[in-house]
């Protein structure tokens, strides 16, 4: 949303009915004459609240601010295409509901199980993009997803950054499957101790230690034999947590990734007939590259980046390109396009809706920064069409 997260901006937004049902479930506010407050007066509510325990208020705000954070259009367009994957249609519920807020609220309140699913999602999309890598040369089966295996990712994930970086103690491992096809492993190990200085619930300020758990994440494809991980380190430590998820869930050894596996290969982009074909179901009206970075052959560190604006000609980085190279003498066969970035607008309910942009990087050899939202997915399957990601 818009605005950042405040107790009585949620209050304004979220629908009494709902309120009513998620305090009424803890056994709180109940001496409330929900009936006779009305949807814009919040004032009765919110002191309510303040006089809960200081524990049961904390308790309460932090499953506000989850709701918060999944309250926009990317949220709810996710919880809609989640439950049709697990047969849940949602669409007539949530047309019910005013706002966004009040149909992630909705969902929290009756699907919980859903809400937790698409909020990991969500917030494994806000990710830093330079930690995530992909490898294509993985084996192509189905996953082991008994209890004991995922427990045993758990395990060796805690125990690798245990015996090399001195945390990583405990790691809970929870699996989801989305659209039927991409396996996602969320690992949580324990970090190290920190210390806050706040306040306990008495109001005593002190300092308090704080043991957090960090990200790492594993999305693994069976049918294009792909792994997706997420984590923060170098070659070496995403070579090792690679080996250790296929030990564990495929059961499978495998070595080093094959140089020749690498997922994109971006030279073509260099020719300014390149063409971006796409289906008109959809909805794509444009595909324009907005940057290229170059890279001189056999000298990497020399690298070049054109940049243009995002509305004009669609050539123009390739006219910008060509002008530069020639005052440089140097050739197209000289330079290796190293990153670029891709800018696509797609269509909206026929037109009626403003047009929504999607901008992404790809950097080669392994490195894209599209997330799983459905434009984005879109755009994913044109990656291999086009022949920007190696099949």
């Amino acid at each position: 949303m818009a605005n950042d997260y405040t107790p009585k901006q949620f209050l304004r937004l979220a629908e009494n009915i709902l309120l009513e049902e998620y305090f009424g479930k803890r056994g709180m506010l109940t001496d409330l004459d929900w009936n006779n407050i009305n949807e814009s007066v919040i004032e009765p509510i919110y002191a309510a609240w303040q006089m809960l325990p200081e524990a049961k208020q904390e308790e309460v705000e932090q499953d506000f601010r989850l709701i918060f954070d999944l309250a926009s259009a990317n949220g709810t367009r996710t919880l809609i295409e989640e439950g049709h994957c697990q047969n849940l249609d949602l669409v007539s519920k949530l047309e019910q509901k005013d706002g966004c807020l009040n149909k992630a609220f909705w969902v929290f309140l009756e699907h919980r199980e859903l809400f937790d699913a698409v909020y990991a999602l969500d917030q494994s999309d806000h990710l830093n993009g330079r930690y995530w890598k992909k490898r294509k040369d993985m084996p192509r089966k189905q996953p082991d997803l008994t209890g004991e295996t995922i427990k045993e990712l758990g395990d060796s994930v805690g125990a690798y950054y245990r015996e090399n970086q001195g945390r990583g103690k405990l790691c809970r491992v929870e699996h989801y499957l989305r659209g039927n096809r991409y396996h996602y492993f969320f690992a949580y190990p324990k970090d190290y101790t920190n210390t806050i200085v706040g306040y306990d619930n008495a109001g005593r300020f002190e300092r308090k230690r704080q043991t957090p758990a960090f990200d790492v994440i594993f999305v693994y494809d069976p049918a294009d034999g792909t792994l997706e991980l997420y984590a923060e380190g170098d070659k070496r430590l995403k070579q090792d947590l690679q080996k250790i998820f296929a030990r564990c869930i495929l059961h499978e050894e495998i070595s080093d990734e094959n140089p020749r596996s690498i997922p994109y290969e971006l030279n073509s982009l260099k020719n300014p007939s390149f063409a971006f074909p796409t289906d008109p179901a959809d909805g794509v009206m444009e595909v324009r590259i907005r940057e290229l970075r170059l890279a001189l052959v056999g000298n990497e560190r020399k690298r070049i980046t054109f940049h243009v604006a995002p509305k004009g000609a669609p050539h123009d980085i390739h006219d910008l390109m060509t002008h530069s190279l020639h005052e440089h003498r140097l050739p197209l066969s000289m330079v290796n396009v190293v990153s670029a970035v891709i800018q696509m607008r797609f269509n909206r309910d026929g037109g009626t809706i403003r047009p929504m942009t999607v901008s992404f990087r790809i950097t080669s050899p392994d490195i894209c920064n599209l997330k799983d939202k459905p434009e984005h997915l879109v755009a994913k399957k044109y990656l291999k069409l086009w022949g920007l990601e190696r099949v």
